[in-house]
């Protein structure tokens, strides 16, 4: 029978899990594929691109290479939009529920960190104004590690950074590459269904369990299992 007790870290995503930011992530993307002159790309697919990597986003909707000088001109152009419209809503875009959850993890003595493919500058500066930056003991990002989601690298490193054994840690993400890196950093992952993926995608990717609410992911994390698979 498996065992249940509570993490002693939770590494968190953040965009589709902390913030519902993949409807506004989708319309910038949009905006600036139009302005670019890739107005046809259908809107499921640039969707299924959120928490992925910028370069990779517009290499994959575009067809280009990741260091052809257009996706470049792409990346800054979105991330200059992105910081005009949608970061001055961080606050109203945090979903209900997560800074209660968050307090309540740490005053249960877990230690919270982020693990996201945003880079840093990026990461930081919708979570200063959503109010989150001081619940976490480390932000993790896109670029402080050899390899991004859905390798393992992030999750180690946020491990490492707050001194907790990876296999005492919970990966809680929305999306299948968060499931993947949790799996191959030998972690147990609890999936949200309220972000990109749906509870088919993460289950099927690994996820333990997947969580519709904020209040269902917080029950998950006290009884999730104290087993996890092996790293690849």
């Amino acid at each position: 029978m498996t065992r249940y007790d509570r993490p002693d870290a939770v590494l968190f995503d953040l965009d589709g899990t902390l913030l519902d930011t993949p409807g506004a992530i989708a319309g910038v993307l949009h905006r600036v594929l139009e302005s670019t002159g890739h107005p046809d790309v259908p809107a499921d697919r640039v969707r299924a691109t959120v928490g992925k990597p910028l370069a990779a986003v517009f290499a994959e909707l575009t067809g280009l290479t990741e260091e052809d000088a257009r996706v470049a001109e792409s990346v800054a152009l979105f991330r200059e939009s992105f910081r005009e419209e949608v970061v001055p809503q961080a606050a109203d875009l945090v979903f209900p529920g997560v800074p209660e959850l968050l307090r309540r993890l740490r005053a249960q003595g877990v230690r919270t960190a982020i693990c996201t493919s945003k880079i840093r500058p990026s990461a930081l500066e919708l979570l200063r104004p959503a109010g989150l930056v001081d619940e976490f003991d480390a932000v993790v990002c896109h670029g402080m590690a050899p390899r991004g989601k859905p390798h393992p690298d992030l999750a180690l490193l946020a491990a490492r950074s707050i001194g907790v054994d990876p296999v005492r840690c919970v990966v809680v993400g929305d999306a299948v590459d968060d499931i993947r890196m949790a799996t191959a950093a030998g972690m147990p992952a609890i999936g949200v269904s309220y972000g990109v993926g749906s509870a088919r995608q993460l289950v099927e990717a690994g996820a333990a369990s997947v969580a519709d609410t904020v209040g269902a992911l917080e029950q998950a994390l006290g009884r999730r299992p104290s087993t996890a698979p092996a790293p690849s």
